[in-house]
């Protein structure tokens, strides 16, 4: 990215909070400029898995809502943590429209540390040259 120029897309935060009934809320928040900030949410189940997969789902839910007015839907159809080259990696896979044009993406981040922010994360790249952000 040139020295100076802004990013499209702001990553704010993401979190996954418990729920009863071994349940889990997961809440990601993006700013893009022009539109201010934006929050998705998701509910799953308690394991790693599928809480990692309402946080891919809360950062679509997010994306689509900010890109809404350019008819941007963003769904996620798998999130995967492996092992590559001796560190965590999250993998995410993505289906995106943008009015009548749809793509298979995937989306890559490194998993070391908060497996959360890496997902949501993974999300943005995944969908950054589709949807325009740099």
């Amino acid at each position: 990215m040139p020295e100076g120029q802004a990013r499209t897309i702001k990553f704010v935060r993401a979190q996954i909070d418990p729920l009863p009934n071994d349940r889990c809320q997961a809440l990601v928040q993006i700013e893009r400029p022009g539109v201010g900030l934006s929050t998705g949410t998701a509910q799953g189940g308690s394991g790693q898995a599928d809480a990692l997969r309402a946080v891919g789902r809360a950062t679509a839910d997010a994306l689509s809502e900010s890109y809404e007015a350019d008819g941007v839907r963003v769904r996620v159809r798998g999130v995967q943590v492996l092992e590559a080259f001796g560190q965590n990696v999250v993998i995410v896979s993505l289906a995106a429209s943008k009015g009548s044009e749809s793509r298979s993406l995937l989306g890559v981040c490194d998993g070391a540390g908060d497996l959360a922010r890496a997902t949501a994360l993974a999300v943005l790249n995944g969908t950054n040259r589709f949807i325009g952000l740099e």
